[in-house]
């Protein structure tokens, strides 16, 4: 029996998970891909690269003024795709699709990536029963959370008003990634490397991760590679800190070499709804520190891949949605906070950092069981593929 041809859809930029999805292709099954930066690893790299400061801020800006014009309209984005004759089943990544030709799954980080990360969309009852009536679409089959967290924002989102037939297509099925390295990271002699990757300063925990670093060196041998567009008001304190190494956001290879150097990944991001640089940092056998908060504790296993410690200002509530009506950009009064973060919180991310530097027999532990969980566990490539296959088999019966 010939193998069913999925198209695999994806919009004008592409996540990283994508990339991996080419070597999780279910069994009975062949991919037919067309966006070339799902086959070039370093398409990412060229677009930070290539655009000049001033651009990429005057890009931002208007990108953010749009997106809340579209927010307070109630938008729900819906693409077309181009499917071929020889397409049976389309995959469609984080977009809903419109007038699709044949059956369509979907998959998404969050409920929200389809009113553009607008929670005000949400907030008005044409946005919510528009939405509904793209899940409602007899070619939608399925809709593929990230995490169980994204599942039951989703389902918030769609609300009691949907019907049972919508809700029921709902499911989780993880991400994956391959591992990197064929053996976790083994502490040595010397401080705890730790590292920190994540564009937006503030967003990311950046000041918290600078913070609870210095603290943790009054009593503890712990450096610091932090990876970041550091804020003006910013730069010249991290220069003059000792411990703390400051690298822009550049090229694959310039992270792939921080990730072989270090010890483990601090991750006290804010605003991320999955943290696929969790998984990354696990794929290189390093353990990562993350708050409780969102689908995080999903990807941390306390004690066993990782440490979480205390959640503070998460960018998302406790319902799975968003806590303000336009989380890009978020209002200025929650980016203060950021901007300076309870003594009680750094204390809790010091403090993990202190025992995992102490610890090398728990080091030992959570480094393997980081890399074990992408190998063989329940990110792996070999997990993936069968839950697609299941999702894509219903699809199509």
């Amino acid at each position: 029996m010939s193998a069913k041809t999925v198209y695999f859809h994806v919009g004008r930029s592409t996540h990283p998970i994508y990339r991996e999805q080419l070597q999780a292709v279910p069994t009975g099954f062949a991919y037919r891909v067309a966006h070339p930066d799902l086959l070039d690893a370093t398409a990412a790299t060229r677009l930070v690269q290539g655009s000049s400061a001033r651009a990429a801020r005057l890009r931002e800006l208007a990108e953010r003024a749009a997106l809340r014009v579209l927010g307070q309209a109630g938008h729900v984005r819906r693409a077309r795709a181009r499917v071929q004759a020889q397409d049976d089943l389309i995959h469609s990544a984080e977009l809903l699709l419109r007038d699709a030709p044949c059956p369509y799954v979907v998959d998404f980080e969050h409920a929200e990536c389809f009113t553009l990360y607008q929670h005000a969309a949400l907030q008005r009852p044409w946005g919510r029963r528009a939405l509904r009536r793209a899940v409602a679409d007899s070619a939608c089959r399925s809709l593929m959370a990230w995490s169980e967290w994204a599942r039951e924002g989703m389902l918030r989102a769609l609300g009691p008003a949907a019907p049972r037939a919508s809700t029921d297509k709902v499911v989780t099925v993880l991400p994956a990634i391959r591992p990197a390295v064929q053996r976790p990271r083994e502490r040595g002699g010397g401080p705890l490397r730790v590292l920190f990757i994540g564009t937006k300063f503030y967003e990311k925990g950046g000041v918290e991760a600078a913070e609870a670093l210095r603290r943790a060196r009054r009593t503890h041998d712990v450096q610091l590679d932090l990876v970041s567009y550091v804020p003006q008001e910013w730069a010249r304190r991290l220069d003059e800190e000792a411990g703390i190494t400051v690298h822009r956001p550049g090229g694959h290879d310039v992270v792939r070499a921080l990730y072989d150097q270090s010890d483990v990944l601090l991750f006290p991001s804010h605003m991320d709804t999955f943290g696929y640089v969790i998984l990354e940092a696990n794929a290189h056998g390093l353990p990562v520190l993350g708050p409780a908060h969102q689908a995080i504790p999903e990807l941390i296993a306390d004690g066993e891949t990782g440490l979480l410690f205390g959640s503070e200002n998460p960018l998302y509530g406790e319902d799975g949605l968003g806590r303000f009506a336009h989380v890009l950009p978020p209002p200025r009064s929650y980016m203060n906070a950021l901007a300076h973060p309870t003594e009680r919180y750094v204390d809790t991310i010091a403090a993990a950092l202190a025992r995992l530097s102490e610890d090398t027999a728990l080091h030992a532990r959570v480094a393997a069981g980081a890399l074990e969980r992408v190998r063989d566990g329940v990110f792996s490539i070999e997990r993936r593929r069968e839950r697609l296959g299941e999702v894509y088999a219903a699809a199509l019966s």
